[in-house]
């Protein structure tokens, strides 16, 4: 008789085998949705709305009308006006809007902005400034022409070098765009025959400005072509994604609602930030940012409004520049602040109402002061789901600084962001 070459008892010891595997993949299974069922986002009621009343001290006459940004090219000639056209897309007047501008990003911080935004459902409006075509990363602009509803311009900025006298093109430091880089935003106004057609464009009159500031106008330039009671959203598109929509049940019809975001006040204020405190100096002057420094910080890259009022803010802080000639990168948040904290908007006829939303309570969720530990001590982020939670324990609609957190950072970087892109690969591929 043959005797048999296997090992005696085979057959049973991998079927053994297979059983311990299977076992421990559904106790790993068990465990994972166990952690997932049994973690609860911190709930939170505190409120310390009573630090973000108006600083009396520094109250200003509140103006009823601030003056379009038009008027720096010629303040006495009404028949200026805004010329320049999306490069892709068309606005749609009656919809809601998210304005963010969004130059010389990788695909993947592009992709992020879009895929979790059209994920909540939201089918409005979305309109971005993006670099030039020669500082566009690889597959940009081809994956921005395959979105629907999204209205893109390229457009030509006048910049200089670093001595912010010889003119220059604009330029990367680092593998980004540099933020401090002086720029010109011209050709975007201009004159009109009666046919409609563009006859002459206007150069941008002011000395340069960084970036940061600049994009302001080019919001107030897209507002213009929304109704007054459309909801338009302003956002950073690097650092934000979405998780459910954020236009949803809003308020309608209110004759000029305005939202603003607060950063944590417990974490932060405006005297204890080295850069707020800066921007508020040399603005303001040393008795204003005094009077301010123990204000909650207000952050200038979150806001939301009706057209009606969002226009408004708009045309005040393209005015906070012309008013205080700052060349700072981020004095834009300065400007954010003092409108609110002196009192400035108070008294403008196309702002209904100003509500400032604490953090982690309204429909943006501001988190980057709360890097000093990761989001999961502080209660609101479920490292198991990826899940920003406002504190009521509701889903934060929009997570805005996500990347201030390593584990929520590793989990974009590492993982996402690598499959969208070679998830849109496979796209133009088929």
């Amino acid at each position: 008789m043959k005797k048999s070459t296997h090992p005696p008892f085979e057959g049973t010891s991998a079927l053994k085998l297979l059983i311990v595997l299977v076992t421990l993949l559904s106790l790993s299974w068990v465990l994972v949705n166990a952690a997932e069922e049994s973690w609860r986002p911190k709930i939170d009621e505190s409120s310390k709305s009573e630090l973000f009343e108006i600083v009396h001290s520094i109250q200003v006459q509140a103006p009823s009308h601030f003056p379009k940004p038009t008027r720096m090219v010629n303040a006495s000639d009404p028949t200026i006006e805004v010329v320049v056209e999306p490069t892709i897309g068309a606005h749609r007047a009656d919809q809601d809007v998210v304005m963010a501008y969004a130059e010389g990003y990788q695909l993947p911080y592009y992709m992020m902005f879009m895929e979790t935004l059209r994920k909540t459902g939201f089918d409005g409006d979305v309109v971005m400034a993006i670099a030039d075509y020669n500082l566009l990363a690889d597959d940009v602009l081809d994956y921005l022409k395959t979105q629907d509803n999204l209205i893109v311009y390229v457009h030509t900025l006048d910049c200089y070098e670093s001595d912010s006298i010889t003119p220059g093109p604009r330029r990367m430091k680092g593998g980004a765009m540099d933020v401090f880089q002086m720029c010109h935003l011209s050709n975007v106004y201009g004159w009109k025959d009666e046919d409609g057609n563009v006859i002459r464009k206007a150069k941008d009159p002011r000395i340069g400005r960084v970036v940061a500031t600049l994009r302001y106008e080019w919001y107030w330039i897209w507002a213009q072509h929304y109704n007054p009671n459309s909801w338009i959203m302003l956002v950073d598109a690097r650092d934000s994604f979405f998780q459910t929509n954020p236009f949803a049940n809003l308020p309608r019809n209110q004759n000029g609602l305005l939202y603003f975001f607060g950063e944590n006040a417990e974490a932060t204020r405006l005297g204890i930030s080295t850069k707020n405190r800066n921007w508020l100096l040399r603005s303001y002057g040393h008795e204003t940012m005094t009077a301010m420094s123990e204000k909650p910080t207000i952050c200038s890259g979150s806001t939301m409004g009706e057209q009606l009022a969002i226009e408004t803010y708009l045309r005040a802080m393209v005015r906070e520049w012309d008013e205080t000639d700052i060349k700072m990168t981020g004095a834009d948040q300065g400007f954010h602040n003092y409108l609110y904290y002196s009192g400035k908007l108070a008294g403008s006829s196309t702002i209904s109402k100003l509500v400032v939303w604490e953090q982690g309570k309204g429909i943006i969720n501001n988190l980057g002061a709360l890097r000093t530990k990761p989001f999961s001590e502080w209660g609101f982020y479920n490292n198991q789901t990826y899940e920003v939670y406002n504190w009521d324990g509701t889903l934060s609609p929009v997570a805005h600084q996500w990347d201030r957190d390593k584990h929520l950072h590793s989990h974009y970087q590492g993982e996402l962001f690598k499959e969208w892109k070679q998830q849109f690969k496979n796209r133009v591929v088929t």
